[in-house]
C-alpha cells in the first residue's frame, strides 16, 4: 500500500496520454487544413495534435512496467508464465476491440458509405478505403500482432500499430536480458542479430528509457525523497521540448528520442516526490489503471463512425463550433472505454489464470 501513490502518478499520466491520443484523432477527423488564420486556432491546434507524443509517453511507461516485472522476478523468472500474462493482458482487450471494429466499420462502409470511409474526406488518420482493410487475413495478422509489419492495421483502427510494437518488445527484452544475465554467448549473439528486425528501433530505445527510469528510480527511492521543485522543473522542460520540437525541423526519430528523454526525466523525479502525490487524482489514476488500454484500442473506430454522421464528406474549417466538437466528442470514447474495460480489462487476471490452468502451468505473477 505504501507504493500505491508511487504508481498512481504513473496511472494518471496514462489517463492523460490516452485522452491526448483520442483528441488528436478527433481533431484530424474534424478540423480542415490549411488552418483558419488566428493565434487561438494555432494554439488549439498545438494542444490537440499531441497524439504521437502521447504514444511515445506510452512506450516509456510500458518499458518501465515490463523491465520492472522482469528484473524483480530475478532468477525465478519464467518466460512461459510471463508470456501468458502479457498475451492475456493484450488479447483480452484487443480481440473484443477488433470485433467491435468489424461491426462499426462494416456498418459505416456499407450502410452509411461516405468519403470518410472511402478515405477521401481529408482525415490523415483515415487516408485509405476502410473496406479494403476488413479481410480475414488482415484480422488474423492483427490478432498475431503483425499490423504495420506484415498487414495493415485492421479497418479504421490505425492506432493498433503501436500494440504490435509493444508485443515484440515484450518478447525481445526478457530473452535478451536473460541471455545477458546468464552470460549465454549464443543467446547474446541471437539477441544482437534479432535487434535490427524489431519494429521501429527508435521507439524501442524510447521503451528502454522507461526501463532505465525503473532502475534509477529505485536508487532514488533508496537515497531519499526528491523535492517537488525538481519534477516541476522537469515538467517545464518537457513542455518546452514539446513546443520546440514542433517548431524546429528535426528527424522524427530524433524528435521521439528527445521527447522520451525529457519525459523519462520527469517520470523518474516525479514518482519519488510529493509532486506525484497530489490530492484529488484518484479517479484519474483508477481510469488509467483500468481503462486507458481500452480507450486506446477502441476509440478510433468509434470516433470515425460518429464523425461519419457529422463530417462524412468534408472536414470543417476551424471555428468555435468545430473546436467544441473536438473537445467534447472524446467524452463519448471515454465513457465507452469505462464500460468496455469492465467487460475486458477487469477480466485480465481471470483470463490469465484460466490460460495457465489450460496449459497445465503454475502461474507466476509478472
Amino acid at each position: 500500500m505504501a507504493d500505491r501513490p508511487h504508481y498512481d502518478f504513473i496511472d494518471v499520466i496514462r489517463t492523460v496520454a490516452a485522452f491526448l491520443v483520442v483528441i488528436s484523432h478527433v481533431q484530424q477527423l474534424i478540423i480542415d487544413r490549411p488552418l483558419t488564420p488566428g493565434s487561438v486556432h494555432r494554439a488549439l491546434s498545438m494542444l490537440t495534435t499531441q497524439g504521437h507524443n502521447a504514444v511515445v509517453v506510452f512506450f516509456v511507461l510500458s518499458g518501465f512496467w515490463i523491465v520492472r516485472s522482469v528484473v524483480r522476478a530475478g532468477p525465478a523468472f519464467s518466460f512461459r508464465d510471463y508470456m501468458i500474462a502479457r498475451c492475456a493482458r493484450l488479447w483480452v482487450v484487443l480481440l473484443p476491440a477488433l470485433v467491435m471494429g468489424i461491426c462499426l466499420d462494416l456498418a459505416g462502409s456499407t450502410i452509411f458509405p461516405s468519403r470518410l470511409y472511402a478515405g477521401t474526406q481529408g482525415a490523415v488518420s483515415v487516408a485509405y478505403d476502410v473496406s479494403s482493410r476488413l479481410s480475414f487475413g488482415t484480422f488474423a495478422g492483427n490478432v498475431l500482432f503483425l499490423q504495420d509489419i506484415a498487414v495493415p492495421s485492421f479497418g479504421s483502427n490505425g492506432a493498433l500499430w503501436s500494440i504490435a510494437c509493444e508485443f515484440w518488445y515484450y518478447v525481445y527484452f526478457p530473452l535478451a536480458y536473460c541471455a545477458l544475465r546468464s552470460r549465454n554467448l549464443a543467446g547474446i549473439l541471437a539477441a544482437a542479430a534479432a535487434l535490427p528486425f524489431l519494429p521501429s528501433l527508435p521507439l524501442f530505445a524510447c521503451w528502454m528509457m522507461g526501463g532505465g527510469v525503473y532502475v534509477l528510480a529505485e536508487r532514488f527511492r533508496a537515497a531519499g525523497h526528491v523535492h517537488w521543485a525538481w519534477p516541476a522543473a522537469a515538467l517545464a522542460l518537457l513542455c518546452l521540448a514539446i513546443v520546440a520540437l514542433k517548431l524546429v525541423p528535426l528527424h522524427p526519430a530524433l524528435r521521439d528520442l528527445a521527447l522520451a528523454a525529457c519525459f523519462a526525466l520527469f517520470l523518474g523525479l516525479g514518482m519519488n516526490s510529493s509532486f506525484g502525490r497530489a490530492r484529488g487524482l484518484g479517479l484519474l489514476a483508477r481510469f488509467g489503471a483500468r481503462s486507458s488500454y481500452s480507450l486506446y484500442a477502441t476509440h478510433l473506430p468509434l470516433m470515425v463512425f460518429l464523425c461519419n454522421f457529422i463530417v462524412p464528406e468534408a472536414r470543417l474549417p476551424a471555428s468555435p463550433g468545430a473546436w467544441a466538437l473536438v473537445l467534447l466528442l472524446p467524452a463519448v470514447a471515454v465513457a465507452w472505454a469505462a464500460v468496455f474495460s469492465r467487460l475486458t480489462e477487469d477480466r485480465t487476471t481471470a483470463v490469465r489464470n484460466w490460460a495457465a490452468a489450460a496449459l497445465g502451468m503454475n502461474r507466476q505473477a509478472s
